[in-house]
């Protein structure tokens, strides 16, 4: 499935820890995409139907665009399962607009995914704060040290007041 064929995304949360080699389960990928309007939604659902994808939430295009559009997050499956699942959420913070913005690209084989910048999921990681949360932030500050921007991450954890020097991060 290529979703930026009809939108701009980025994939954000556990996802971008598990590509990285973190080994922990996971039931969706949470995906972020700006705003479309109803007739490239209802190509893009077409599309993933065609592709034999089914949504959970529920079966009509108008229903889930309703969703989208309510602040809700539907969630995307190949037919006949349940998880994994994509959970694809409209962007409407700044801090998802930033994601979007400055996402990182990973190459795999062929294909690429977009990912939020790491600097931001790691202080974003440290926000939520449970303990499979800190272990992803620990994670990717530890593989990632040597190319962080000390500076960006300095800045998103200031702005979500957050701190990992318990946790061995230091900006």
């Amino acid at each position: 499935m290529n979703i930026s064929k009809y939108v701009d995304y980025v994939v954000v949360s556990g996802y971008v820890s598990i590509l990285f080699g973190r080994s922990r389960g996971t039931e969706d990928i949470d995906i972020l995409i700006k705003r479309l309007d109803m007739e490239a939604f209802i190509k893009f659902y077409n599309e993933l139907k065609g592709k034999n994808y089914w949504f959970l939430n529920a079966e009509s295009p108008v229903e889930l665009y309703g969703m989208l559009e309510e602040g809700l997050a539907i969630r995307i499956a190949a037919k006949d399962t349940v998880i994994p699942n994509m959970e694809i959420k409209f962007i409407k913070s700044d801090l998802d607009r930033t994601s979007l913005r400055e996402h990182n690209v990973v190459e795999i084989g062929k294909d690429s995914i977009n990912i939020s910048p790491v600097e931001l999921q790691i202080a974003f990681k440290l926000y939520l704060s449970s303990d499979k949360d800190i272990e992803d932030a620990v994670y990717l500050y530890d593989i990632f040290l040597e190319h962080l921007d000390k500076v960006k991450l300095k800045q998103y954890m200031k702005l979500l007041k957050v701190s990992g020097t318990d946790y061995g991060i230091e900006v």
